[in-house]
């Protein structure tokens, strides 16, 4: 508030006009009413801004500090806050965020002899975010914080409470904000504001308080039961709805966030079922704290701390009423966004898409080959055969859904294709495809158990009279384990927003998910070996398929080719010398098993070992730098640098009046490359980047990025290529998610939309 000089006339003016007592009184009275109105407008201004700071806007909230005193007396406990307001639609975290997120967090700057408290936390909310659960606030919540000032400060100072706060704000899309605040208190005799000690006390009562509530907490297997021996002290259990009844733990990794709280209502109690979280592997020390959240009958929720022990007896006695709440993730809606159905759906019609990806040529190709062979054989040794590919990939389907639920229950983020990220399976897959090529080459022939592996025809007979041998049932068993392994670098249509939905749900849903996904990607061949006529049309074995299975043997050698160039980004120069090696062993070990001397074949056995050996070596090198390679052809004008991601860059970027362009990528992701090679990189493209004046950031993934991976969850996926479209400006938009195949009339037509 500003407050105007007042014109007050000099005692000399007042005298030179004081002709008559009269006037003289009432020049001294207007004297004395200016002074009184100048110190009260004063006094105004300063109780206004006294007890609270200036609102800082830090984008999606506004926030300032309150205090419940004016004017604070040394030795006294008192109260000030944090509050934030914030915009229509977005919230803030609690101490425990749920399954994403980040707490409010105040650090404070103060003098000698003041003393500040914890956060005393309101009671949060879930916030359901697609099938996440968050734990958090919306509206305007107010942490209250005690202030403790030394009884020996002396009246008439002032001290300056500073506060660095940072909150993650989210709806859409979540935005880091930060503020700089500070406070000062007088040091007199208490004064209370009027304005702010309201909202600071009723905010303190509104928090959680502790009660001394029996609760006991078990697990048992994925389960966690949580017993309550009734209700809060001078509570009635009428007064509470039970069925709402709603457990926030304090620390994270005992109670999976994301699966529903189950309640059930007895006569001397009620408990509640949850998820068990990746923690309980470790082991629970001692009781597990947290805020139990009841409604009463108005609808107002009440948060009491309490505290579950291990041990003891604690029974919920007769059922009264059983009754579920929380935000569910069952089969009939696992939350928003597609669904359990859209997801059962697009990973069933991924899977069958993903056959004519290209990193699933070389596999697919030989076991066309391979019922080629057989197409003419009866027609139960064909079904048995194709039962048995699809038993392959179905079991290592499996296999990987294990793997990622345990990596994923460490608390890391994964996805899709995360084995590739690992120097030691990408040199282990390159030295496998390398092996296959020199099988189908016919420099050697795998034994019996493994032969089918590479669809072995070792025995032809040219005139075609006899059938070549199409190879074992496990071998048919070993192919299907080897296409799947060969096909996690690619994600087919449908397939990315399908497994994003299933490695974010429970583990039931998960399971399914990746179910249909092997079903559909086995179901080709099934339906093939059931479909009589589709055979009659295949040509019959002969001389072709020597051939043939030579040829194959190129796409093997191709892609161990590029499996090294991975290992290029992740090992560096060194990782690719090893491979080489065991290569280069792995050649003269055969050189040497095909002769019959007895020394020769030990030490092929003693280089086979070796090479064997040589992936494990392997160690994480620096990640590629995009920052200074060129997207436009040299003789063009201007020039569209490629830059590395991040979020802070697609904020700056937007900011400068540019629309962004987002490729989350990795070396190994053959649908990235193919949609380098086809569109991204092409001449026409290149020059609509330049005329559009677009920004192009890539996120690369080739080795293992937290960041990365969140980013891709928090867009509903778990596995690349996915493609970002930002509209340029300040204001936070969600991006326009483009299909994992690319062609150059969706990226026009995105970048069309993005210009509005």
């Amino acid at each position: 508030m500003s407050v105007k000089t007042p014109n007050i006339p000099s005692i000399s003016d007042l005298v030179l006009r004081c002709d008559e007592p009269r006037r003289a009184v009432d020049y001294v009275m207007q004297m004395i009413k200016v002074v009184i109105i100048f110190w009260a407008s004063l006094f105004i201004s300063h109780a206004a801004m006294a007890g609270q700071t200036p609102l800082v806007d830090t984008g999606k909230v506004n926030a300032h500090l309150i205090s419940t005193h004016d004017q604070i007396n040394p030795g006294e406990e008192t109260y000030v806050a944090l509050r934030t307001v914030l915009d229509e639609g977005w919230h803030t975290y609690w101490r425990n965020p749920g399954d994403s997120g980040e707490p409010v967090y105040i650090e404070w700057s103060v003098p000698s002899g003041v003393i500040m408290g914890d956060i005393i936390w309101p009671s949060p909310t879930p916030l359901p975010t697609g099938p996440l659960i968050n734990f958090g606030f919306e509206g305007a919540p107010v942490f209250p914080v005690s202030v403790n000032l030394d009884p020996n400060k002396d009246w008439g100072e002032t001290v300056t409470l500073d506060a660095n706060v940072y909150y993650l704000v989210c709806k859409d899309v979540c935005i880091p904000e930060q503020a700089e605040l500070s406070l000062n208190l007088d040091i007199g005799p208490s004064l209370v504001d009027p304005a702010w000690e309201p909202v600071i006390t009723e905010a303190i009562a509104n928090s959680p308080n502790p009660i001394a509530l029996p609760a006991k907490i078990s697990r048992d297997a994925d389960k966690v039961t949580l017993i309550f021996g009734g209700v809060p002290d001078g509570y009635a259990p009428e007064d509470y709805d039970i069925g709402e009844a709603y457990f926030f733990p304090y620390e994270q990794g005992y109670i999976h966030p994301s699966q529903p709280q189950i309640v059930t209502q007895g006569e001397s109690g009620f408990m509640i079922e949850a998820g068990a979280d990746y923690l309980w592997d470790e082991g629970l020390d001692g009781p597990l704290q947290g805020v139990l959240s009841l409604t009463d009958e108005q609808g107002q929720s009440k948060g009491f701390i309490v505290s579950l022990g291990l041990e003891g007896d604690l029974s919920i006695g007769p059922v009264i009423n059983p009754a579920s709440n929380g935000p569910s993730n069952d089969l009939s809606n696992s939350g928003g966004g597609i669904g359990f159905l859209g997801a059962f759906l697009g990973a069933l019609l991924g899977g069958l898409i993903l056959n004519l990806m290209p990193c699933v040529f070389p596999i697919i190709s030989m076991k066309a080959l391979h019922v080629a062979g057989m197409a003419h054989d009866e027609r139960q040794k064909v079904r048995r055969h194709a039962w048995l590919y699809a038993l392959g990939v179905v079991a290592t389907f499996l296999a990987l859904t294990l793997l990622l639920l345990v990596v994923k229950s460490t608390g890391a983020s994964i996805g899709w294709g995360f084995q590739l990220q690992s120097p030691i399976v990408t040199a282990s897959l390159a030295l496998l495809m390398f092996l296959i090529g020199l099988n189908l080459m016919g420099v050697f022939e795998f034994g019996s158990g493994l032969q089918n592996l590479g669809q072995g025809l070792n025995r032809h007979n040219l005139s075609g009279e006899t059938s070549p041998r199409t190879g074992s049932a496990s071998g048919a068993f070993l192919t299907g384990m080897l296409a799947v392994i060969v096909a996690t670098p690619c994600t087919a249509p449908f397939m990315g927003t399908a497994l994003g939905f299933a490695l974010t749900s429970s583990f039931l849903v998960t399971f399914i998910i990746f179910m249909a996904l092997a079903i559909g990607f086995a179901a080709p061949f099934l339906l093939l070996a059931y479909m009589p006529r589709l055979l009659a049309y295949l040509p019959k074995p002969g001389a072709w398929m020597i051939r043939f299975r030579e040829f194959l043997a190129f796409p093997m050698f191709g892609a161990a080719i590029w499996l090294i160039w991975v290992l290029s980004f992740q090992s560096g120069a060194q990782g690719v010398l090893m491979a080489l090696l065991a290569m280069l062993a792995l050649g003269f070990a055969i050189w040497l098993w095909k002769g019959q001397a007895k020394w020769p074949r030990m030490i092929a056995l003693i280089l086979g070992a070796l090479a064997c050996i040589a992936p494990f070596t392997m160690t994480s090198h620096v990640q590629p730098d995009y920052g200074s390679e060129a997207l436009l052809a040299e003789g063009a004008e201007g020039a569209v640098l490629t830059q590395s991601w991040s979020p802070e860059r697609v904020d700056d970027l937007r900011a400068q009046g540019k629309i962004v362009f987002v490729d989350f990528t990795a070396a190994w992701c053959v649908t990235c490359k193919v949609n380098e090679t086809l569109v991204l990189k092409t001449k026409a493209m290149k020059t609509l980047f330049i005329e559009e004046d677009v920004a192009f950031l890539v996120a690369d993934w080739t080795n293992k990025n937290d960041t990365i991976a969140q980013e891709l969850a928090r867009h509903g996926r778990s596995g690349i290529p996915l493609y970002l479209i930002y509209p340029a400006g300040d204001k936070i938009v969600t991006p326009d998610i483009l299909p994992p195949t690319l062609t150059k009339s969706v990226v026009r037509e995105a970048i069309e939309r993005a210009k509005g």
